[in-house]
């Protein structure tokens, strides 16, 4: 009988062992997104591509962590990081940023920056004469991803007699100005460059007249998360090693590929 649950609990030990091990090989980083043109979006087989899902998978191959994305609503995206049903934002983030007048780098730990944006306004052709400086702005309907940087600098920019139409994704504000429901949109310029005056939206450009601030991009992380420290450490290491200029490259975003080692 001795011998009979020493054998039991030599199986059972292993079988703990072997399940934690298990455990161990199988960790997910499950990054939160939005569909992003040349950013985070899916092939016909559901695959997914562009710049962000490739960095993160890079980055999961270094951490030995399977890489999942979950498509959010961009206004929820503090609430579902803080409930713990995605690990990080990573979707174009921009770090450099407010949200309701609280800077985001209080919500969130950033890691460290890599790319270049600014935000930028977008009109139909037949209105760009009408729009040369921010003055031109007040008063109008924007369309913009609620929780954005761009929801942050429309709501100031249209004034109190203005309208702020919000959107769970960037892409829907481009339908909104197409359609003339929206006299405009602020958007990622790095995702404008790939959609305006093709497709559906040959009738839209980007109004150069109005410039706005550079931004950084980021990859925001839960306060006191030990993700920040290692996720950074793969970036450096794909950054020194080149596989993150071959990646952005790819998608024609060398130029804007800026990485801060801090």
């Amino acid at each position: 009988m001795k011998k009979l649950i020493s054998l039991l609990l030599v199986i059972i030990m292993c079988a703990g062992a072997t399940f934690a091990f298990s455990s161990c090989n199988n960790d997910k980083l499950v990054c939160g997104v939005t569909i992003f043109e040349n950013m985070n979006e899916q092939d016909a087989e559901g695959n997914w591509t562009g710049f962000e899902s490739e960095f993160a998978m890079e980055v999961g191959k270094l951490l030995d962590m399977d890489v999942e994305f979950q498509i959010i609503d961009w206004s929820q995206k503090y609430a579902e990081l803080n409930a713990g049903k995605i690990d990080c934002i990573w979707n174009g983030f921009t770090a450099n940023s407010s949200d309701d007048g609280v800077e985001r780098k209080d919500l969130v730990d950033f890691s460290y920056t890599y790319m270049l944006n600014q935000q930028c306004i977008v009109v139909k052709s037949e209105n760009l004469a009408n729009y040369k400086t921010e003055a031109d702005l007040a008063g109008k309907t924007a369309a913009v991803e609620g929780g954005s940087a761009g929801a942050d600098y429309a709501k100031k920019a249209v004034g109190e007699n203005g309208k702020l139409v919000e959107f769970p994704a960037q892409n829907k504000a481009f339908l909104e100005v197409n359609s003339g429901t929206s006299d405009f949109a602020v958007v990622d310029i790095l995702l404008a460059q790939n959609v305006c005056g093709k497709g559906d939206y040959t009738d839209l450009v980007i109004v150069e007249d109005i410039e706005l601030a550079a931004e950084y991009y980021a990859i925001g992380f839960k306060k006191g998360s030990e993700l920040t420290a290692k996720v950074n450490e793969a970036i450096k290491t794909l950054n020194d090693s080149g596989k993150l200029l071959e990646i952005a490259k790819k998608y024609g975003l060398e130029n804007s590929l800026k990485v801060t080692i801090e």
